[in-house]
């Protein structure tokens, strides 16, 4: 592409391909619910407006259509958000080639909500970790898109987002088997003095006791029993849209049962069988590494042992060691096979741009998290 063609970001060949395919398009289609969870647009709408969330939030960065992308993994994942709410997604699993396909999908998922790309008022897009080629595809489209369209750009952990999309499944496996809230009433033995919860919505489960704290820990298969992986954590079942509300207003910190959502480990590449060995003594020993929650500033202090731990992603080739974290615990230890969505990666950046947050498309550095090969062998030489 070149430079005439980016400073006129309407007029761009990508932009006239998509403009034509909007016209040929029929009306907007949605999420189908059995696919991927909808129902925060419900739940959001039945709800008072949040303070600071992406439905209160003034400007055009968080209101109107954001296009989220993500292509860190084998997954081509794509989403449109409307006002905050997710409105369709498109995800396709294409060998990685997804500097083949990426330009053609985002043109059949905005030519099937009737869109153009002058209709995009922000874009979201995962930064990795994961496939070295595959985050700098998505960034590097994210990065044109705010520049030549003159709009927020807002990157976001993609294993967080695998995280919180393996928490709706979770979530919405559940409520389909209609199971019933076991975990809700098991309260943990390491609950702090109770404190009324920040935030409108209280996190209690059945007759009255502490909400279940769920650990969720994403998994991308980095070779060599590697993988890139961090550990969420989580109180409360709020549906994700609303759930990213909260993140918007800064109002998901729960003194009784630790955060609503929160980053305690932050992302890295590691080796399975010693990473779930320190987690069974973390959980063991009742604390954390020292530098946990810095991400949400609530540390050892808001450290809770989970009520039940999920691996969720590309969860196959370690269940070697997933089976003997769960032998090593008495907590509920399981797994999820899961592909990543864009529509938690636009929640997630949609929270940021609420609170004035964006990124620069032109600094703007993905999360590599490990050299490539090649870097490798060029540094031993040096």
């Amino acid at each position: 592409m070149n430079s005439k063609s980016l400073k006129n970001g309407q007029d761009n060949a990508p932009a006239a391909s998509l403009d034509k395919h909007a016209d040929e398009g029929g009306g907007r289609s949605r999420v189908d619910p059995g696919l991927h969870e909808i129902k925060p647009a419900a739940v959001l709408s039945n709800q008072p407006v949040i303070e600071g969330s992406p439905q209160a939030a003034a400007g055009s960065a968080v209101s109107g259509y954001c296009l989220a992308i993500d292509t860190s993994t084998s997954s081509l994942a794509l989403a449109l958000l409307e006002d905050g709410v997710p409105l369709d997604e498109k995800s396709s699993q294409v060998d990685r080639n997804h500097s083949i396909y990426i330009m053609p999908h985002v043109q059949e998922l905005l030519a099937a909500n009737g869109l153009r790309p002058r209709d995009l008022r922000s874009v979201a897009v995962g930064q990795g970790p994961g496939s070295y080629t595959g985050v700098r595809i998505a960034v590097t489209l994210a990065k044109t898109f705010s520049w030549s369209l003159n709009i927020p750009m807002a990157a976001v952990s993609s294993l967080e987002a695998l995280a919180l999309g393996g928490r709706t499944a979770a979530l919405e496996q559940e409520r389909e088997a209609d199971i019933p809230a076991t975990l809700a009433t098991a309260a943990s033995p390491e609950i702090p003095e109770a404190r009324e919860p920040a935030g409108d919505t209280p996190l209690h489960g059945a007759n009255g006791t502490p909400a279940p704290v769920r650990w969720f820990i994403p998994l991308m298969n980095a070779r060599r029993g590697q993988a890139f992986t961090g550990l969420y954590a989580a109180a409360g079942d709020e549906p994700a849209a609303l759930l990213a509300a909260l993140l918007a207003a800064d109002a998901t910190e729960d003194k009784e049962n630790g955060a609503r959502w929160s980053c305690l480990i932050p992302d890295g590449i590691r080796l399975m069988t010693a990473y779930t060995a320190q987690l069974s003594e973390w959980i063991a020993g009742g604390s954390l590494p020292p530098d946990a929650g810095l991400h949400t500033g609530g540390g050892q202090a808001s450290f809770r042992r989970p009520d039940e731990i999920l691996f969720v992603g590309e969860t196959d080739m370690f269940e070697d060691a997933i089976a003997q974290l769960s032998a090593d615990l008495v907590i509920p230890v399981r797994s999820l096979s899961y592909n990543l969505k864009a529509t938690e990666v636009g929640l997630l950046a949609l929270a940021r741009l609420a609170r004035g947050e964006s990124d620069n498309n032109f600094t703007f550095v993905p999360n590599y998290t490990q050299l490539t090969e090649a870097e490798v062998k060029l540094m031993a030489k040096s």
